[in-house]
């Protein structure tokens, strides 16, 4: 029954998006911004002049308690979870993706946004003990669950098997729970455990859908595949069924491929998952990264960084569909236009190799980060395609440097992200958010955030109008949603709706499978509007927020909590 309410419940919702598909972004959401100007990277950080960074922490920041030295290299995922889903309160984790400890593991930075200064603070930093799992090696990417713990995502196959359970001890994935700075113990028996159960490979990253039950990874190798695992009880990842992608016809002919599943039960089959996949016909994509579902249409897209490219497909169970390249190749040129002394240029800039990271926003905008050709962060938005690019450049790194494992808060104010290896030449002196002179020239992990959210509040910034596909519109004369909160939600949420004039709206509420939960007629008046939605009765998870007007159809997302 689940295979048929995802797959009718995907194209409705599809649909309903696609009709007067609107990219013109709220004033100060995050993803309003000029492209930087393209180029090399400099020894120091060049992000747009809408948006503003500080510097959390640095490569050799002691721990807080000083037996435990400090913080490690190699800074990979960046991952925010918020306490009770708060954006102005939680931990950071930054995984270290050295091969062995010391230089493996996961950091743990307690921290919390002081509205006084306008600034986070971190007030603790520790790092995981995982011993009591036999160790871990190149804590690369990860992921975060929707019950505030994380995933830590290894990426290196030694062989050894300490205690002898069976498992080989490194190459899984591995649930931590920031709070107690521990492994999570999946069986209860007193000891933590890793994830067996999806299977042992050089893990790149992974990403929880809102079911809480279906979980997509990938693997760092050639050949790389692309797996789904399905839990047997939502919020329980230790036990279920896993599935590897095999297309119908080769990479960039085929539009539709099935799920194969693969033998995951005794510890023999965990261990070889990779090879089972092998002669079941997986599709080999040559070194995967990271994979990501869009908050819009449910979409799974995921990217090589062999071939440089972020591929899509829809998932309907056991069969996949639409499946397509999204963007991207090396010799890829896209327009940027970006700001220079007030005016408005336009450079063509070449893709080029390394797609590593992504991450979505909530508004359906794709980050896709670079490890490889000139390291950029680049922003994609839903309206892209190939044929008609919309492709903006959000950063030019640090000399030296591969971003990494970019997280946003719930309220997609803050983007938490991480340096890695910048050059130790680096010289520039820069004054962050929170006054502080700082230097790229070791491992940095940062915040950025619109101006006005960080920082020197009393500081003048002009931000530029949004844009809209085919033409610009100001703020006065453009129908949007400007927020939408709380978010996350317990018993209402409310939608801030700006208008050009009088309009009648239609506003719909739509969960992940595509049914209508609320529907709500109204009247927009010209100017900022606010309409009050009841979220009581909703289950817990991620909802679609649908506003039809003669105007055109906004969309919007938000939690339930």
């Amino acid at each position: 029954m689940r295979k048929v309410l995802l797959a009718s419940g995907t194209m409705m919702l599809t649909a309903t998006l696609a009709m007067g598909q609107n990219c013109a972004i709220p004033i100060n959401h995050i993803s309003n911004f000029p492209s930087v100007k393209p180029s090399a990277q400099p020894d120091s950080l060049r992000i747009p002049s809408t948006h503003t960074f500080q510097m959390l922490v640095q490569q050799g920041d002691p721990y807080s308690n000083p037996l435990n030295g400090s913080l490690g290299p190699l800074f990979d995922f960046t991952g925010y979870v918020g306490i009770n889903g708060s954006s102005t309160q939680g931990y950071l984790n930054i995984n270290h993706e050295g091969s062995s400890v010391p230089d493996a593991g996961v950091s743990v930075l307690d921290l919390h946004f002081d509205a006084t200064d306008n600034i986070w603070v971190v007030t603790q930093k520790t790092p995981i003990d995982f011993s009591p799992v036999q160790g871990t090696g190149r804590n690369c990417s990860g992921g975060l669950t929707n019950w505030g713990t994380s995933i830590t995502s290894e990426e290196t196959l030694p062989s050894g098997d300490a205690n002898g359970d069976g498992y080989q001890d490194i190459g899984w994935q591995v649930e931590i729970d920031p709070a107690t700075r521990s492994v999570i113990d999946h069986d209860n028996d007193g000891q933590p455990d890793k994830l067996w159960r999806m299977g042992r490979m050089s893990h790149e990253n992974i990403v929880l859908a809102s079911d809480n039950k279906t979980v997509y990874e990938t693997n760092d190798e050639n050949p790389g595949y692309v797996f789904k695992f399905v839990a047997d009880s939502a919020g329980d990842l230790s036990q279920g069924k896993l599935y590897v992608l095999r297309l119908d016809d080769q990479i960039g002919i085929a539009t539709t491929g099935s799920w194969r599943q693969v033998p995951n039960v005794t510890p023999t089959e965990c261990n070889n998952v990779r090879s089972a996949a092998t002669s079941l016909g997986a599709t080999n994509f040559n070194s995967l990264e990271d994979i990501e579902i869009s908050p819009l249409d449910g979409m799974v897209y995921f990217v090589s960084k062999q071939s440089s490219r972020v591929y899509r497909f829809r998932d309907f169970g056991t069969t996949v569909n639409d499946v397509e390249i999204f963007a991207g190749n090396p010799s890829q040129n896209y327009e940027i236009h970006y700001e220079s002394n007030g005016d408005t240029l336009t450079a063509y800039e070449q893709w080029r190799d390394g797609n590593d990271n992504l991450t979505f926003d909530d508004l359906g905008n794709l980050y896709v980060i670079q490890d490889g050709g000139r390291n950029h962060i680049w922003m994609i938005t839903p309206c892209h395609t190939q044929q008609n690019p919309d492709v903006r450049l959000f950063a030019v790194t640090p000399a030296g440097c591969e971003p990494t494992g970019m997280t946003f808060s719930p309220d997609y104010r803050y983007m938490f992200v991480s340096m890695q290896h910048p050059d130790a030449s680096n010289v520039t002196v820069m004054k962050d958010a929170a006054g502080e002179y700082v230097v790229f020239n070791r491992e940095s992990a940062i915040v950025i955030a619109h101006n006005g959210f960080l920082g020197d509040t009393d500081s003048t910034v002009v931000i530029p109008e949004p844009t809209r596909v085919g033409g610009t519109t100001s703020a006065a004369t453009r129908l949007s949603i400007v927020n939408v909160y709380p978010n996350p939600a317990t018993t209402a949420v409310n939608v801030a709706i700006s208008s050009p004039s009088a309009l009648a709206a239609q506003v719909k509420v739509y969960s992940t499978t595509g049914s209508v939960v609320l529907a709500k007629e109204t009247v927009l008046n010209k100017g900022t509007n606010e309409v009050n939605l009841d979220a009581g009765t909703l289950a817990a998870g991620m909802y679609h927020i649908i506003v039809t007007t003669g105007e055109g159809t906004l969309n919007a997302r938000f939690i339930k909590q």
